[in-house]
């Protein structure tokens, strides 16, 4: 059988990961956030994701008809509450110290887009978390695909929530920010050059065991 070339691209890039030294700032991405984490963060963005063009007109429409049924009543335009998106934004967001919580994709590509995030975030003391995937971020937020998302604000209902995923967060990423600009990845043996380390070991024992008798 033979297979797409983008699965075989996404198969030889896994093999080269495993098998190089990969530096520390890369090697990061492969400790995500785990499942049930996850699922609350995301359940948190989606609750907050831009609202669409419809939703906006709908709203812009409802203002209208409110006004012009009652001229003399303060109506507010304002948008609701929403996650930021948007490479630059959430950029703007960490370097004005605005975002209570980044979430980044661990496959973007290429992954240089956001390979400098994590930095950014720690050197700014914002909470982030990396994530699997760009796809499940993405349908959080009614795309396709998000290479990161910013939180800025939430209702008060939701206010002890975020707190909590915050905290867990931080544990996770944030407070082991030494351990994880120290921690190097990859150096990981074949399943057949491991194979062959076992037996030449065996062979080596067995050496060392006839010289001894």
């Amino acid at each position: 059988m033979r297979w797409p070339t983008f699965v075989t691209m996404q198969r030889k890039k896994r093999v080269l990961q495993r098998r190089l030294k990969v530096p520390p700032a890369l090697h990061q991405f492969t400790k995500v956030l785990d499942r049930s984490s996850r699922n609350e963060l995301l359940k948190l963005v989606r609750k907050y994701a831009p609202e669409t063009r419809k939703a906006r007109k709908e709203r812009l429409s409802k203002v209208a008809e409110e006004k012009k049924n009652n001229p003399k009543k303060t109506v507010s335009t304002k948008a609701p509450l929403s996650v930021v998106t948007g490479l630059q934004e959430v950029t703007r967001t960490i370097e004005k110290k605005t975002a209570r919580l980044v979430i980044i994709a661990n496959n973007v590509d290429p992954i240089e887009l956001v390979l400098w995030m994590p930095t950014l975030c720690r050197a700014n003391k914002v909470p982030y978390a990396i994530v699997k995937d760009k796809a499940r971020l993405g349908d959080a937020i009614g795309q396709k695909t998000a290479t990161c998302v910013a939180i800025t604000d939430v209702n008060a209902e939701d206010e002890a929530a975020l707190k909590n995923l915050v905290r867990s967060v931080n544990a996770r990423f944030l407070a082991r920010s030494d351990v994880i600009r120290r921690q190097w990845g990859g150096l990981q043996l074949s399943l057949r050059s491991r194979a062959e380390l076992r037996k030449k070991r065996a062979r080596n024992a067995g050496k060392d065991a006839a010289a001894v008798v």
